[in-house]
Protein backbone atom coordinates (compact mmCIF):
# COMPACT_ATOMS: atom_id res chain seq x y z
CA UNK A 1 0.00 0.00 0.00
CA UNK A 2 2.39 2.82 0.87
CA UNK A 3 4.08 2.37 -2.51
CA UNK A 4 0.78 2.16 -4.43
CA UNK A 5 0.62 5.34 -2.83
CA UNK A 6 4.56 6.40 -3.16
CA UNK A 7 6.71 3.88 -5.43
CA UNK A 8 9.70 5.67 -5.34
CA UNK A 9 9.53 5.18 -0.85
CA UNK A 10 13.18 3.59 -1.10
CA UNK A 11 12.90 2.38 2.79
CA UNK A 12 9.48 0.51 1.74
CA UNK A 13 11.32 -1.21 -1.13
CA UNK A 14 13.74 -2.21 1.55
CA UNK A 15 11.55 -3.14 4.27
CA UNK A 16 9.95 -5.14 1.93
CA UNK A 17 12.97 -7.02 1.19
CA UNK A 18 13.44 -8.09 4.71
CA UNK A 19 10.02 -9.26 4.70
CA UNK A 20 10.37 -11.23 1.24
CA UNK A 21 13.77 -12.62 2.96
CA UNK A 22 11.94 -13.94 6.01
CA UNK A 23 9.10 -15.05 3.76
CA UNK A 24 11.84 -17.48 1.72
CA UNK A 25 11.21 -15.46 -1.48
CA UNK A 26 14.66 -14.79 -1.88
CA UNK A 27 14.58 -13.50 -5.91
CA UNK A 28 12.07 -11.27 -4.81
CA UNK A 29 13.88 -9.74 -1.97
CA UNK A 30 16.86 -9.44 -4.24
CA UNK A 31 14.65 -7.48 -6.47
CA UNK A 32 13.24 -5.20 -3.65
CA UNK A 33 16.77 -4.59 -2.58
CA UNK A 34 17.99 -3.73 -6.15
CA UNK A 35 14.73 -0.93 -6.34
CA UNK A 36 15.47 0.59 -3.59
CA UNK A 37 19.10 1.37 -4.62
CA UNK A 38 17.44 2.14 -7.60
CA UNK A 39 15.82 5.23 -6.29
CA UNK A 40 18.76 5.64 -3.35
CA UNK A 41 22.26 4.55 -4.73
CA UNK A 42 24.01 5.29 -1.13
CA UNK A 43 21.35 3.45 0.85
CA UNK A 44 23.98 1.31 3.05
CA UNK A 45 21.10 -0.85 5.08
CA UNK A 46 19.94 -1.85 1.07
CA UNK A 47 23.02 -2.91 0.13
CA UNK A 48 23.87 -4.99 3.59
CA UNK A 49 20.53 -6.55 3.08
CA UNK A 50 21.11 -7.27 -0.02
CA UNK A 51 24.37 -8.93 1.15
CA UNK A 52 22.99 -11.28 3.72
CA UNK A 53 20.27 -12.96 0.19
CA UNK A 54 23.29 -13.09 -1.78
CA UNK A 55 25.14 -15.15 0.59
CA UNK A 56 21.97 -17.10 1.75
CA UNK A 57 21.80 -17.33 -2.19
CA UNK A 58 25.59 -18.85 -2.67
CA UNK A 59 26.89 -15.68 -4.52
CA UNK A 60 29.65 -15.04 -2.14
CA UNK A 61 31.53 -12.76 -4.01
CA UNK A 62 28.67 -10.61 -4.84
CA UNK A 63 27.73 -10.75 -1.46
CA UNK A 64 31.12 -8.97 -0.51
CA UNK A 65 30.81 -6.37 -3.04
CA UNK A 66 27.67 -5.45 -1.30
CA UNK A 67 29.15 -5.31 1.49
CA UNK A 68 32.28 -3.63 0.94
CA UNK A 69 30.03 -0.80 -0.90
CA UNK A 70 27.85 -0.21 2.19
CA UNK A 71 31.03 0.08 4.50
CA UNK A 72 32.40 2.81 1.63
CA UNK A 73 28.93 4.86 2.73
CA UNK A 74 28.66 4.31 6.69
CA UNK A 75 32.35 2.77 7.61
CA UNK A 76 30.91 2.39 10.93
CA UNK A 77 28.48 0.13 10.05
CA UNK A 78 29.26 -2.93 12.68
CA UNK A 79 26.51 -5.44 11.21
CA UNK A 80 27.79 -4.85 7.73
CA UNK A 81 31.63 -5.55 8.90
CA UNK A 82 30.30 -8.86 10.75
CA UNK A 83 28.53 -9.95 7.60
CA UNK A 84 31.43 -9.35 5.32
CA UNK A 85 33.38 -11.53 8.05
CA UNK A 86 30.86 -13.99 7.79
CA UNK A 87 31.15 -14.43 4.34
CA UNK A 88 35.00 -14.29 4.59
CA UNK A 89 34.74 -17.12 7.09
CA UNK A 90 32.71 -19.45 4.59
CA UNK A 91 35.31 -18.66 1.84
CA UNK A 92 37.97 -19.41 4.24
CA UNK A 93 39.74 -15.85 4.47
CA UNK A 94 40.26 -16.37 8.26
CA UNK A 95 42.71 -13.67 8.56
CA UNK A 96 40.06 -10.93 6.91
CA UNK A 97 37.19 -12.73 8.88
CA UNK A 98 39.18 -11.85 11.89
CA UNK A 99 39.45 -8.12 10.69
CA UNK A 100 36.47 -7.77 9.98
CA UNK A 101 34.51 -9.12 13.30
CA UNK A 102 37.08 -7.08 15.19
CA UNK A 103 36.17 -4.01 13.49
CA UNK A 104 32.47 -4.46 14.06
CA UNK A 105 32.95 -5.46 17.72
CA UNK A 106 35.44 -1.92 18.23
CA UNK A 107 32.28 -0.35 16.66
CA UNK A 108 30.02 -2.13 18.92
CA UNK A 109 31.44 -4.43 21.86
CA UNK A 110 27.91 -5.79 23.12
CA UNK A 111 26.88 -7.41 19.61
CA UNK A 112 26.81 -11.57 20.51
CA UNK A 113 26.60 -12.31 17.22
CA UNK A 114 29.52 -10.80 15.96
CA UNK A 115 31.22 -12.55 19.12
CA UNK A 116 30.08 -15.81 18.32
CA UNK A 117 31.39 -15.47 14.89
CA UNK A 118 34.53 -13.98 16.07
CA UNK A 119 35.04 -17.31 18.51
CA UNK A 120 34.44 -19.13 15.02
CA UNK A 121 37.33 -17.77 13.14
CA UNK A 122 39.58 -18.20 16.35
CA UNK A 123 38.59 -21.88 16.33
CA UNK A 124 39.36 -22.18 12.21
CA UNK A 125 42.76 -20.36 13.35
CA UNK A 126 43.47 -23.10 16.39
CA UNK A 127 43.11 -20.36 18.59
CA UNK A 128 40.66 -22.17 21.16
CA UNK A 129 41.11 -20.54 24.43
CA UNK A 130 40.34 -17.26 22.87
CA UNK A 131 37.43 -19.53 20.30
CA UNK A 132 36.24 -20.27 24.26
CA UNK A 133 36.32 -16.70 25.79
CA UNK A 134 34.38 -15.41 22.55
CA UNK A 135 31.49 -17.16 22.83
CA UNK A 136 31.30 -17.48 26.81
CA UNK A 137 31.29 -13.01 25.94
CA UNK A 138 28.70 -13.51 23.52
CA UNK A 139 26.45 -15.51 25.84
CA UNK A 140 27.07 -12.80 28.48
CA UNK A 141 25.36 -10.20 26.17
CA UNK A 142 22.85 -13.40 25.14
CA UNK A 143 22.38 -16.21 27.29
CA UNK A 144 19.65 -17.72 25.24
CA UNK A 145 22.32 -17.84 21.93
CA UNK A 146 22.01 -21.89 21.15
CA UNK A 147 24.68 -21.43 18.38
CA UNK A 148 27.22 -19.89 20.47
CA UNK A 149 26.25 -22.41 23.10
CA UNK A 150 26.45 -25.21 20.23
CA UNK A 151 29.99 -23.55 19.00
CA UNK A 152 31.11 -23.81 22.65
CA UNK A 153 30.70 -27.37 22.81
CA UNK A 154 32.37 -28.05 19.08
CA UNK A 155 35.35 -25.67 20.82
CA UNK A 156 35.80 -27.51 24.03
CA UNK A 157 35.09 -31.19 22.63
CA UNK A 158 38.10 -30.29 20.37
CA UNK A 159 39.88 -30.01 23.10
CA UNK A 160 38.91 -32.96 25.12
CA UNK A 161 36.59 -31.36 27.22
CA UNK A 162 33.60 -33.78 27.20
CA UNK A 163 31.55 -33.36 29.93
CA UNK A 164 31.56 -29.71 29.71
CA UNK A 165 31.01 -29.99 25.55
CA UNK A 166 28.10 -32.48 27.03
CA UNK A 167 26.92 -29.91 28.71
CA UNK A 168 27.13 -26.87 25.94
CA UNK A 169 25.21 -28.78 23.73
CA UNK A 170 22.37 -29.56 26.55
CA UNK A 171 21.80 -25.81 26.63
CA UNK A 172 21.81 -25.09 23.08
CA UNK A 173 18.88 -28.23 22.79
CA UNK A 174 16.74 -26.29 25.89
CA UNK A 175 17.06 -23.31 23.72
CA UNK A 176 16.14 -24.95 20.67
CA UNK A 177 14.56 -28.10 20.42
CA UNK A 178 14.98 -28.65 17.20
CA UNK A 179 17.93 -28.06 16.88
CA UNK A 180 18.87 -30.70 14.60
CA UNK A 181 22.92 -31.05 14.38
CA UNK A 182 23.16 -29.63 18.33
CA UNK A 183 20.99 -33.16 18.97
CA UNK A 184 23.25 -35.04 16.39
CA UNK A 185 26.76 -33.76 17.73
CA UNK A 186 25.09 -34.78 21.66
CA UNK A 187 25.15 -38.06 20.37
CA UNK A 188 28.86 -38.24 19.07
CA UNK A 189 30.04 -36.83 22.40
CA UNK A 190 27.65 -39.50 24.51
CA UNK A 191 29.45 -41.88 22.03
CA UNK A 192 33.04 -40.71 22.93
CA UNK A 193 32.21 -40.88 26.44
CA UNK A 194 30.98 -44.33 26.22
CA UNK A 195 27.32 -43.36 27.48
CA UNK A 196 26.10 -45.48 24.81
Amino acid sequence: KALAIKPDYAQAHNNLGIVLKERGKLEDAVASYHKALTIKPDYADALNNLGIVLKERGHLDEAIASYLKALAIEPDFAEAHSNLGNVHLELGHLDEAFASHQKALTINPDNAEAHNSLGATLEELGRYDQAIASYEKALTFKPDYAEANYNLGNTLRELGQMDDAVASYDKAIAIKPDYAEAHYILGNALQDLGKL
